[in-house]
């Protein structure tokens, strides 16, 4: 495992790509943060020392959800492209060693990335005294939520040789389970109306990423292109439903408990809610559980899924 982490952390900085990633994220997420959080304090934070990190923690999901994937795409695809995947799976080593080993790499790098911004708090503390708790609960859940989206991308790059495919596909993912959180509200409107169709919205976004998926790396293209068509049925009846639904007050009375348990739900498995429930110092169980299991699953699949091509 050494011997693999070492290795793949030497492919990020051997090449400008490393650097070139890490410099780019720098900046964009910097001026990001300056620049909205000057608009949000009228222009004039030099003058009034507002300077905050709370968009700096506000928009790191977003900005991690395109940069981690692009970080992660090479991590298999790089070795299927030159035919350095099957000399791996030769080696006798088990899969979740060189799977690890590629894994932490990711994060160490991940962590570079981290490290790189530590000046913004330092720059704030020349405009006044920051509260260095929450931003190093912030930065806790930054290195949390990207761990996370490194085992996506870790995932994802191993079912294709394609890094723009593995970049794209890893990417939309990462965007979805973050844009979920922003849609808790939409959501939870609607389930207090109509629980069934809310429920119908949640699940067939997934569907149809599965179809998108299975249509990428499957054999059976008809049967990927039918969970497509299906998925997009389910969210078009989901608007019929929500719109055809009784607003009358025996129904709302009727379907609130369905609607409540709904956002319950929708609330644990959304990233955005725990990402700023540690981000704002509140480091509790429920999501420190959630991040290490959205690890473990993608890590998992990842070794599962090379293991049956591995002995197949």
């Amino acid at each position: 495992m050494g011997a693999i982490f070492r290795r793949e952390l030497k492919g990020y900085f051997d090449s400008p790509m490393g650097f070139g990633v890490i410099g780019a994220f720098v900046v964009v997420i910097m001026l990001l943060s300056v620049l909205l959080d000057a608009t949000g304090s009228g222009g004039d934070w030099f003058e009034s020392g507002e300077l905050s990190m709370r968009t700096f923690f506000g928009i790191f999901p977003w900005v991690a959800a395109v940069v981690v994937p692009a970080v992660s795409m090479r991590l298999w695809s790089e070795d299927r492209r030159q035919a350095t995947f099957e000399m791996l799976m030769t080696l006798p080593i088990p899969t979740w060693r060189i799977t690890l080993g590629k894994y932490f790499a990711g994060l160490v790098f991940l962590f570079c990335m981290l490290l790189a911004t530590i000046a913004l708090p330092f720059m704030l503390s020349q405009f006044g005294e920051p509260d260095w708790g929450p931003i190093a609960g912030g930065y806790l859940a930054c290195f949390l939520l990207g761990a996370g989206f490194v085992a996506v991308g870790l995932f994802v790059s191993g079912l294709t040789e394609n890094q723009a495919l593995a970049f794209f596909l890893a990417m939309l993912f990462c965007l979805g389970i973050v844009g979920l959180g922003e849609m808790r509200g939409l959501l939870s409107e609607m389930a207090r109306d109509n629980p069934q169709a809310a429920m119908i919205h949640l699940l067939s976004v997934p569907l149809v990423g599965l179809g998108i998926l299975a249509a990428v790396v499957g054999r059976d293209k008809m049967l990927a292109l039918f969970v497509v068509v299906l998925g997009f049925l389910a969210n078009v009846g989901a608007h019929v439903i929500g719109s055809g639904a009784t607003q009358g007050e025996e129904t709302v009375r009727g379907t609130s408990a369905g609607g409540e348990a709904l956002v319950q739900a929708l609330a644990q498995v959304a990233v955005l809610e725990h990402f700023r429930e540690i981000q704002r110092g509140v480091v509790n169980t429920n999501g420190l559980v959630f991040f290490v299991t959205l690890i473990v699953l993608f890590v998992f699949l990842n070794v599962w899924s090379l293991e049956s091509r591995r002995y197949s």
